[in-house]
């Protein structure tokens, strides 16, 4: 349970970071297959593939897991703090998508600039599954 400071425990971070990255993960393979049957996807842009979005995925909601447990180490009522950095961490991401649509030809993925946009609703379905499912997680567990 929690302490006073409104710490949490390491198994909790452990449990829910990885129930949250699950969900995450499910929540950008389900939008990907959405998306794909409305929108006609570059067939050569790579980060479109199954593969790059679920390495993506996992890949950075696990430094998220990361970060939550650092600065529950760190700082009291860490839950609170890790939303705020949840947030900005999410509008420091869509910067190379927004760079990518801006101007594609720089990209060493190629493809077009609406490519770029569309990678940008990979970040919101991910951030907003993975924060939401752990905060419902810490709710239930820290009541």
């Amino acid at each position: 349970m929690a302490k006073a400071n409104g710490r949490l425990s390491n198994s909790f971070i452990f449990r829910a970071g990885a129930i949250s990255v699950v969900v995450a993960v499910l929540a950008n393979v389900l939008a990907r297959f959405v998306i794909g049957l409305f929108v006609p996807l570059t067939p050569d842009f790579q980060p479109f593939g199954y593969g790059p979005i679920v390495f993506f995925t996992v890949m950075f909601t696990v430094i998220g897991v990361i970060v939550l447990w650092v600065v529950n180490r760190l700082l009291p009522n860490p839950m609170r703090i890790y939303n705020v950095i949840g947030v900005v961490a999410f509008f420091i991401s869509l910067a190379p998508n927004l760079a990518g649509a801006a101007n594609p030809t720089a990209m060493p993925m190629g493809g077009k600039g609406s490519d770029y946009l569309i990678l940008i609703v990979f970040h919101v379905v991910a951030a907003i599954a993975f924060l939401v499912t752990l905060n419902r997680l810490h709710r239930s567990t820290y009541p």
